[in-house]
């Protein structure tokens, strides 16, 4: 026999059922008591509540990370052929440009140069 708040056991030790539960007599979850509270709420007044929460703010940080992350991710993307064009059209017009400068500077330079060479080696006359 069991005592009043003892639980009834079986031959094995299992607790057994003795009384019915209905839905109507199930205690409120959290869950339908947070949608009850959230239905008698104006708009303004759920994004405060959801800003207030710890939870939907580090939610909130994660999604702004990743988003920030991948926008990243997607401009560097979309720039790297535009980047890649302009670099190697700057270095043709570069290597254009020091081409010119640096025949121009032999040009000018290499009268001299041989003569001084020549000379160094005992090869001209003066």
């Amino acid at each position: 026999m069991t005592h009043p708040g003892e639980l009834a056991l079986d031959e094995e030790g299992i607790p057994v059922l003795t009384d019915i539960v209905r839905d109507e007599d199930e205690p409120e979850s959290a869950g339908s008591s947070l949608a009850n509270r959230v239905s008698d709420m104006a708009p303004q007044e759920i994004a405060d509540e959801l800003l207030g929460s710890d939870v939907f703010r580090r939610h909130l940080e994660e999604v702004a990370a990743t988003l920030s992350h991948n926008v990243c991710q997607q401009m560097e993307r979309a720039l790297q052929p535009i980047l890649e064009e302009v670099i190697t059209q700057a270095l043709n017009d570069s290597n254009t440009t020091s081409y010119e400068t640096v025949r121009r500077q032999l040009e000018s330079s290499l009268p001299d140069l041989v003569v001084e060479a020549l000379q160094e080696s005992g090869d001209t006359p003066e």
